[in-house]
């Protein structure tokens, strides 16, 4: 699994799903989610790889738990799209947990 396989939605449209006026869990949700629609193909494929079975209709809840368990930390977290996602909740939420990269 390789991180640069998958694509970021970027600052002007994580801006855009701020400014929608979410809550900061909301907002934090609704950007993995947005990724993860972005990625599809790629996630598909490397749930594939990884379970040795293609996704079926109606596997929603294993695929999410896999895609947490193996993808949110491994892949997302390390990502822009999370760094950019950090610091809207510094700025706009006041969360604070450790130091925010400053460079992409």
């Amino acid at each position: 699994m390789i991180a640069k396989n998958y694509k970021n939605i970027g600052r002007d449209r994580i801006n855009e799903i701020f400014e929608e006026g979410w809550s900061q869990i909301e907002f934090i949700e609704i950007v993995f989610r947005e990724w993860a629609k972005l990625n599809q193909i790629a996630l598909n494929k490397e749930y594939a790889n990884q379970k040795g079975i293609s996704r079926q209709e109606g596997d929603i809840d294993q695929f999410s738990l896999w895609l947490v368990d193996n993808i949110y930390l491994q892949v997302y977290c390390k990502g822009s799209d999370n760094t950019i996602v950090k610091e809207f909740c510094v700025k706009h939420f006041g969360y604070k947990d450790g130091d925010v990269p400053q460079s992409y």
